[in-house]
């Protein structure tokens, strides 16, 4: 049951990732009219492949350092607070409506395999590397709880959210339709902000009361 809950909540807070525009989504939307559908599947086959490193590396160090309580508990305390602010920046820019999906990039005629194409689109966003060493690390830390398993279902959690939501994406704009900022969509923000701001308090009182 434990498992579950560390699959969903690895799921929501990716989800809660995805859904904001940025490097990857710029790929996605770019490349769909020149590859169709499968464009979704493809880059986050690419994104999952950056992301499986950085588990594996970090891992190694999360298995080192967790028998420190005062460092997992840094660790919870950091973590906590980025998911926090990425929970009260995503409601604020929802409802200032300062999130958009029109999304352009013209460049045509790549060569690059749509699966490279997600590994450069992660690695290009900085914010992919603060959220590793911050909420990452610190999901890694509870995850260890459950020995060599919990990585996993950490992992897979996490990016089973990216081929969701960048599937649907590719299929909606190869069906010809728009993605529109509408008021589902930002109820749906607004949930995952929500989501955020519980979890991230729930991993400040893990980390300060020494329970992750």
């Amino acid at each position: 049951m434990e498992l579950i809950l560390l699959f969903f909540n690895s799921f929501m807070v990716g989800f809660s990732g995805a859904l904001m525009p940025g490097p990857l989504l710029a790929v996605g939307v770019s490349q769909t009219p020149l590859h169709g559908w499968r464009t979704g599947p493809v880059i986050s086959v690419g994104h999952a492949v950056a992301e499986v490193a950085v588990v594996i590396v970090l891992s190694f160090g999360v298995a080192a350092i967790t028998e420190n309580a005062l460092i997992t508990k840094i660790i919870g305390v950091a973590g906590g607070a980025a998911l926090i602010l990425m929970g009260f920046s995503m409601g604020y820019d929802t409802l200032k409506k300062k999130v958009s999906y029109e999304l352009e990039d013209n460049k045509k005629g790549s060569s690059r395999k749509l699966a490279g194409k997600g590994i450069l689109a992660t690695l290009s966003n900085p914010y992919w590397f603060v959220w590793w060493g911050t909420t990452g690390l610190a999901f890694l830390v509870k995850s260890m709880h459950f020995g060599v398993i919990g990585p996993v279902v950490f992992y897979f959690g996490h990016i089973m959210s990216d081929f969701v939501w960048y599937t649907a994406v590719s299929i909606l704009i190869w069906k010809g339709k728009n993605i529109i900022m509408g008021a589902g969509l930002r109820t749906l923000l607004l949930l995952c902000a929500a989501f955020l701001l519980y979890l991230g308090t729930t991993f400040i009182y893990d980390g300060l009361t020494g329970s992750m």
